[in-house]
Parts: C-alpha cells; sequence; structure tokens
C-alpha cells in the first residue's frame, strides 16, 4: 500500500518537472532541467556538460543543504 503511493508521488513529480529545477538521478547525478520531451529531459550537470536522460531517472528534487 505504502509502495504503490510512493510510486504515484514519484510520477506525479516526474510529469510536473520543469525547466530550471534542479533534480536528482536514481544514479546519484544531480542537475538542472534545461529542456524537457516527452520522456525525456536534458539535464545540466556543470559548465559545458549536458546529458539527456529518461524522465523515469528522476528520483526527485534536489534541495541544497
Amino acid at each position: 500500500m505504502q509502495q504503490s503511493r510512493q510510486q504515484k508521488k514519484r510520477q506525479k513529480l516526474q510529469a510536473d518537472l520543469h525547466v530550471g529545477e534542479e533534480v536528482y538521478t536514481v544514479g546519484g547525478l544531480i542537475g538542472t532541467v534545461v529542456s524537457v520531451d516527452n520522456n525525456k529531459l536534458t539535464l545540466k550537470l556543470s559548465d559545458n556538460v549536458v546529458v539527456p536522460v529518461l524522465r523515469s531517472a528522476i528520483g526527485g528534487k534536489y534541495q541544497r543543504p
């Protein structure tokens, strides 16, 4: 039951991503969303480092400590 709630929450987060948000991937990368397509996002990890990732690979929004 709780797994289902967590899964729905994560799916909603992945569906509501916008350019400019900082996110982390399930693999541990942290980046800023620079573009959004249907099932793909482009993340800027640092200067001159931009990578495409699947929307399903986003683990959550990153909050700086």
